[in-house]
């Protein structure tokens, strides 16, 4: 997709949404003209959003503590992934740049908070992320390799992807309830 195309489908996309459920078939009947990837695309995100629900309404960076726990050592394997070093971190989270040692590729590692895994609510929270990304499948959602769980550390293995996160760009569709 084209940087000019990407930007008519945020700009569609976010005017769809300010619209009513009843009021976006007519809305994007007039907005597309006849450009049925155009509109298949939109439709994609709008199905992706309302799926999400109440899911993304709130960041989990809400109810998280504000303090932060040690970081984790580059070098580190957990399960088959070695850590490299530190990319980013959520409010259930800290994410990692790591290599995947059976199949040698770079993976974003997902950890979640040591304070929270004895929260099982928090532990529901995680896993439901992963389920959620693994159900959708769009060439701008990461792809979910694995859960899982060693000892007492959660992680979320996703594909990596080099550049700026999404909270940094300004060049993404915004949701009419928050962000997508």
């Amino acid at each position: 997709m084209t940087p000019e195309r990407w930007q008519q489908v945020k700009r569609l996309f976010h005017d769809a949404c300010e619209r009513a459920p009843e009021e976006q078939a007519v809305f994007l009947d007039a907005a597309c003209d006849g450009d049925v990837e155009l509109r298949r695309e939109i439709e994609s995100l709008l199905a992706v959003h309302e799926r999400a629900g109440d899911f993304m309404k709130q960041p989990a960076m809400n109810v998280a503590p504000a303090d932060a726990e040690a970081e984790i050592e580059a070098g580190r394997l957990i399960n088959h992934y070695r850590v490299e070093r530190r990319i980013g971190a959520g409010g259930m989270g800290e994410v990692y740049l790591a290599h995947d040692t059976r199949l040698g590729r770079r993976v974003a590692l997902k950890l979640l908070r040591a304070e929270f895994t004895r929260d099982g609510e928090r532990v529901r929270r995680f896993e439901q992320e992963a389920r959620a990304a693994s159900a959708l499948n769009h060439p701008n959602i990461l792809t979910i390799y694995e859960i899982g769980r060693v000892d007492e550390t959660h992680f979320i293995a996703t594909e990596f992807v080099a550049g700026e996160t999404l909270r940094a760009s300004t060049s993404y569709p915004r949701a009419c309830s928050g962000d997508i």
